[in-house]
Protein backbone atom coordinates (compact mmCIF):
# COMPACT_ATOMS: atom_id res chain seq x y z
CA UNK A 1 0.00 0.00 0.00
CA UNK A 2 1.26 3.65 -1.07
CA UNK A 3 2.12 6.17 1.42
CA UNK A 4 1.66 10.25 0.61
CA UNK A 5 4.05 10.84 3.55
CA UNK A 6 6.83 12.90 2.04
CA UNK A 7 10.52 12.34 3.48
CA UNK A 8 12.09 15.17 5.38
CA UNK A 9 14.84 16.96 3.63
CA UNK A 10 16.82 17.39 6.73
CA UNK A 11 19.63 19.42 4.16
CA UNK A 12 16.98 21.90 3.60
CA UNK A 13 15.83 22.39 7.02
CA UNK A 14 19.61 23.04 7.84
CA UNK A 15 20.07 25.31 4.95
CA UNK A 16 17.45 27.77 6.20
CA UNK A 17 17.94 27.83 9.91
CA UNK A 18 21.83 28.40 8.53
CA UNK A 19 20.22 31.71 6.52
CA UNK A 20 18.21 32.94 9.60
CA UNK A 21 21.21 32.36 11.86
CA UNK A 22 23.44 34.89 9.45
CA UNK A 23 20.64 37.26 8.96
CA UNK A 24 20.68 37.51 13.08
CA UNK A 25 24.58 37.72 12.88
CA UNK A 26 24.01 40.66 10.45
CA UNK A 27 21.31 41.69 12.66
CA UNK A 28 23.53 42.12 15.91
CA UNK A 29 26.47 42.96 14.08
CA UNK A 30 24.36 46.30 13.26
CA UNK A 31 23.32 47.25 16.63
CA UNK A 32 25.99 46.08 18.60
CA UNK A 33 27.36 49.40 18.89
CA UNK A 34 23.91 50.79 20.25
CA UNK A 35 23.75 48.28 23.05
CA UNK A 36 27.49 47.89 24.20
CA UNK A 37 27.46 51.93 24.73
CA UNK A 38 23.67 51.49 25.82
CA UNK A 39 23.33 54.71 23.45
CA UNK A 40 20.56 56.19 22.90
CA UNK A 41 19.76 57.87 19.18
CA UNK A 42 18.49 61.43 19.84
CA UNK A 43 17.04 62.61 16.20
CA UNK A 44 14.44 65.20 15.55
CA UNK A 45 12.07 61.81 14.47
CA UNK A 46 13.65 60.41 17.57
CA UNK A 47 11.98 62.64 19.93
CA UNK A 48 8.69 63.33 18.03
CA UNK A 49 8.01 59.70 18.76
CA UNK A 50 9.00 60.02 22.37
CA UNK A 51 6.00 62.34 22.90
CA UNK A 52 3.32 60.21 21.43
CA UNK A 53 4.84 57.48 22.64
CA UNK A 54 4.55 59.07 26.34
CA UNK A 55 1.16 60.47 25.22
CA UNK A 56 -0.47 57.03 24.90
CA UNK A 57 1.84 55.58 27.28
CA UNK A 58 -0.05 58.63 29.87
CA UNK A 59 -3.51 57.57 28.28
CA UNK A 60 -3.09 53.82 29.54
CA UNK A 61 -1.92 55.38 32.80
CA UNK A 62 -4.64 58.04 33.36
CA UNK A 63 -7.91 56.15 31.47
CA UNK A 64 -8.41 59.36 29.72
CA UNK A 65 -8.07 58.05 26.28
CA UNK A 66 -8.14 59.84 22.67
CA UNK A 67 -7.61 58.75 19.11
CA UNK A 68 -7.01 61.51 17.48
CA UNK A 69 -6.17 64.07 19.69
CA UNK A 70 -2.34 63.99 21.70
CA UNK A 71 -3.55 65.93 24.81
CA UNK A 72 -0.79 64.61 26.75
CA UNK A 73 2.03 65.52 25.16
CA UNK A 74 3.18 68.04 22.73
CA UNK A 75 2.65 70.65 25.33
CA UNK A 76 -1.02 69.43 25.73
CA UNK A 77 -1.76 71.16 22.57
CA UNK A 78 -4.28 68.20 21.47
CA UNK A 79 -2.31 67.75 18.56
CA UNK A 80 -3.21 65.53 16.08
CA UNK A 81 -0.41 62.69 15.28
CA UNK A 82 -1.44 59.19 16.02
CA UNK A 83 -4.14 58.94 14.06
CA UNK A 84 -1.98 60.11 10.55
CA UNK A 85 1.02 58.05 11.64
CA UNK A 86 0.28 54.71 12.82
CA UNK A 87 -2.67 54.81 14.82
CA UNK A 88 -2.59 51.52 16.76
CA UNK A 89 1.79 50.53 17.25
CA UNK A 90 1.99 53.34 19.77
CA UNK A 91 -0.50 51.63 22.12
CA UNK A 92 1.70 48.55 22.00
CA UNK A 93 5.03 49.44 21.84
CA UNK A 94 5.66 50.61 25.18
CA UNK A 95 8.29 49.05 27.24
CA UNK A 96 10.42 50.06 30.74
CA UNK A 97 12.42 52.77 29.38
CA UNK A 98 13.26 54.59 25.97
CA UNK A 99 17.05 52.72 25.81
CA UNK A 100 15.19 49.48 25.74
CA UNK A 101 12.16 50.26 23.31
CA UNK A 102 14.59 51.63 20.95
CA UNK A 103 16.49 48.61 20.89
CA UNK A 104 13.27 46.41 20.64
CA UNK A 105 12.13 48.16 17.98
CA UNK A 106 15.22 48.75 15.69
CA UNK A 107 15.63 44.70 16.10
CA UNK A 108 12.25 44.10 15.31
CA UNK A 109 12.17 45.88 11.89
CA UNK A 110 15.55 44.51 11.53
CA UNK A 111 14.25 41.20 12.07
CA UNK A 112 11.36 41.73 9.92
CA UNK A 113 12.63 42.89 6.90
CA UNK A 114 15.78 40.94 6.52
CA UNK A 115 12.88 37.76 6.80
CA UNK A 116 10.86 39.60 4.58
CA UNK A 117 13.43 40.13 1.95
CA UNK A 118 15.50 36.59 2.11
CA UNK A 119 11.88 34.96 1.75
CA UNK A 120 11.07 37.62 -1.35
CA UNK A 121 14.36 36.12 -3.20
CA UNK A 122 13.22 32.81 -2.56
CA UNK A 123 10.06 33.31 -3.68
CA UNK A 124 11.63 34.79 -7.05
CA UNK A 125 13.76 31.95 -7.26
CA UNK A 126 16.79 33.27 -6.38
CA UNK A 127 19.81 31.09 -5.13
CA UNK A 128 19.55 30.69 -1.66
CA UNK A 129 23.11 32.38 -1.20
CA UNK A 130 21.94 35.32 -2.83
CA UNK A 131 19.01 35.43 -1.27
CA UNK A 132 21.11 35.81 2.06
CA UNK A 133 23.29 38.40 0.70
CA UNK A 134 20.27 40.60 -0.66
CA UNK A 135 18.91 40.53 2.37
CA UNK A 136 22.00 41.95 4.25
CA UNK A 137 22.45 44.05 1.47
CA UNK A 138 18.81 45.49 1.80
CA UNK A 139 18.98 45.38 6.02
CA UNK A 140 22.25 47.91 5.30
CA UNK A 141 21.06 50.07 2.70
CA UNK A 142 17.17 50.74 3.21
CA UNK A 143 16.48 50.17 6.90
CA UNK A 144 19.50 51.02 8.55
CA UNK A 145 19.20 55.13 7.00
CA UNK A 146 15.90 54.96 8.33
CA UNK A 147 16.69 53.55 11.82
CA UNK A 148 19.86 56.09 12.27
CA UNK A 149 17.19 58.61 11.96
CA UNK A 150 14.61 56.77 14.17
CA UNK A 151 12.16 57.51 11.23
CA UNK A 152 8.91 55.30 11.04
CA UNK A 153 9.59 54.74 6.98
CA UNK A 154 11.80 51.79 8.38
CA UNK A 155 9.26 50.00 9.41
CA UNK A 156 7.22 50.49 5.47
CA UNK A 157 10.39 49.22 4.34
CA UNK A 158 10.57 46.13 6.23
CA UNK A 159 7.10 45.36 6.02
CA UNK A 160 7.21 46.18 2.48
CA UNK A 161 9.02 42.25 0.92
CA UNK A 162 5.55 40.95 2.58
CA UNK A 163 3.26 42.80 0.24
CA UNK A 164 5.44 42.36 -2.81
CA UNK A 165 4.81 38.49 -2.31
CA UNK A 166 1.59 38.97 -2.20
CA UNK A 167 1.92 40.07 -5.96
CA UNK A 168 4.21 37.43 -7.03
CA UNK A 169 1.75 34.85 -5.07
CA UNK A 170 -1.17 36.18 -7.37
CA UNK A 171 0.84 36.46 -10.75
CA UNK A 172 1.47 32.22 -10.10
CA UNK A 173 -1.05 31.47 -8.39
CA UNK A 174 -4.40 30.65 -9.39
CA UNK A 175 -6.12 31.70 -5.55
CA UNK A 176 -6.40 34.82 -6.50
CA UNK A 177 -9.52 35.83 -3.90
CA UNK A 178 -7.69 34.32 -1.05
CA UNK A 179 -4.53 35.95 -2.37
CA UNK A 180 -6.07 39.57 -2.55
CA UNK A 181 -7.67 38.64 1.02
CA UNK A 182 -3.98 38.44 2.26
CA UNK A 183 -2.42 41.72 0.46
CA UNK A 184 -5.73 43.88 2.09
CA UNK A 185 -4.55 42.39 5.77
CA UNK A 186 -0.78 42.83 5.15
CA UNK A 187 -1.72 46.56 3.22
CA UNK A 188 -3.86 47.24 6.80
CA UNK A 189 -1.17 46.12 8.86
CA UNK A 190 1.36 48.45 6.92
CA UNK A 191 -1.11 51.47 7.89
CA UNK A 192 -1.67 50.57 11.08
CA UNK A 193 2.34 51.17 11.15
CA UNK A 194 2.89 53.54 9.67
CA UNK A 195 0.17 55.36 7.22
CA UNK A 196 2.28 56.98 4.85
CA UNK A 197 4.17 53.96 3.79
CA UNK A 198 0.99 52.46 2.09
CA UNK A 199 1.15 55.23 -0.73
CA UNK A 200 5.04 54.24 -1.53
CA UNK A 201 4.39 50.58 -1.53
CA UNK A 202 0.98 50.85 -3.69
CA UNK A 203 2.59 52.77 -6.41
CA UNK A 204 5.62 49.88 -6.00
CA UNK A 205 4.66 47.78 -8.66
CA UNK A 206 3.79 50.51 -10.92
CA UNK A 207 7.55 51.41 -11.44
CA UNK A 208 9.95 50.60 -13.88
Amino acid sequence: METNIKKIDWNKIGLAIYSYVVILLGIYLMIRFQILNHAVLLTSDALLHFQRFYDTSMQIKTGNFSYFQTNLAFGHSGRIFNAVYGPFLAYIGLVHNWFNFQILTVFTVLLIAGIGMYRLALKANVDEVIAILLALIYLQFSIVAGILRFNFMAWGAALAPYAMMQVLYMINDERKPILWLSLALIMSLIAQVHLLSTVYICHLPSMP
